[in-house]
């Protein structure tokens, strides 16, 4: 059952229906300059780091604690989003302790990409108005034309995060901005930026005691894998509305679709169709060799007891959402 919180707009992101109505309205608002900077900062800066990661590369090789903080680095901060920004807090696949929700949101945060709440509050816009007017990221809502296809795929890449889109947090996440925990965690974001460059760049200089390692920490696990961060997961909302296969049915128009060579590199949120068939499943990787790194986390957090509540799909419910295929000549 859905909290009495929730309004109605969020619940039809929860039961995987669309909203009624073109949405246009719920994001008309015009960029401001030092917002447009802030945000090409955070998305266009960490092209410097993988230039820089480039040349220290051709000229002294990569360490293996290079190789260990872009990993752990990436781990943290990608499961935090899409086991904690995204099935927990969006939808509502699990529950979770105190402790793993903080964690969660905490950790989801080091990943430069919006405050838990805002992050939230956007993601169920767009799964209420899905590839239609009032999604913040389609493909498939710019002008027809030529070059539609690509003109789409920039804008659900980047090109929304440049437009005056504000999601009303009050309307999309009023479950969250009663939670205190949240509250104070997003208004922390700017120091979690800090402290996701931060903690890569000290831990460096306590393993090589030298100003090159920690430089080579701020680089490699910060700003190279920001970047990789950034464009995996940007890809969810670009490539998989665009390209891939739609095994199972959606409402209204919504393209999503599962693009397979994302499996590693997304966590799993590449399994995208089935995620916008039934959002609330806890695992959107179903099938025989989809590997979904965040369900796997989700049952480890379920077997020691952090995580209760599992919204594990069963067979019936998936053949019920599965497409018909016609065998007819």
């Amino acid at each position: 059952m859905f909290s009495p919180a929730l309004l109605s707009p969020v619940v039809a992101t929860l039961d995987g229906s669309n909203l009624d109505g073109d949405g246009a309205e719920s994001f008309a608002q015009a960029p401001t300059a030092l917002g447009q900077f802030v945000t090409g900062l955070i998305i266009f800066g960490p092209i410097l780091g993988v230039i820089a990661g480039g040349v220290v590369l051709f000229d002294h090789g990569l360490t293996i604690l290079d190789v260990i903080l872009v990993v752990v680095f990436y781990a943290l901060a990608g499961h935090g989003m899409t086991a904690g920004f995204h099935r927990l807090l969006t939808h509502r696949s699990f529950k979770a302790t105190r402790s793993l929700k903080i964690a969660l949101a905490v950790c989801g945060s080091l990943g430069f990409e919006g405050s838990v709440n805002g992050w939230v509050a956007n993601h169920r816009r767009h799964h209420a108005f899905t590839d239609r007017p009032g999604d913040p990221h389609s493909p498939h809502t710019v002008a027809p034309g030529p070059w539609s296809t690509l003109r789409g795929f920039f804008h659900a890449h980047v090109g929304w995060l440049f437009q005056g889109q504000m999601t009303d947090e009050h309307r999309w996440a009023p479950d969250l901005l009663e939670d205190r925990d949240l509250v104070v965690i997003s208004r922390l974001f700017p120091f979690f930026c800090a402290l996701s460059l931060a903690l890569p760049t000290g831990i460096a200089w306590l393993f090589t005691h030298t100003l090159a390692g920690a430089l080579g920490g701020l680089v490699w696990g910060g700003l190279v894998r920001m970047f990789l961060l950034h464009h995996f997961t940007f890809a969810v909302n670009s490539a998989c509305h665009l390209w891939g296969r739609q095994p199972f049915q959606t409402a209204n128009g919504d393209q999503a679709r599962n693009f397979a060579p994302l499996f590693l590199v997304s966590m799993g949120e590449n399994w995208h169709n089935l995620h916008h068939s039934i959002p609330t499943v806890a695992r959107l990787g179903v099938e025989r060799r989809q590997i979904d790194s965040t369900a796997r986390l989700i049952r480890i957090l379920e077997i020691v007891g952090l995580a209760s509540d599992v919204r594990w799909a069963d067979a019936a419910r998936l053949d019920k959402r599965r497409r018909v295929v016609s065998t007819s000549a």
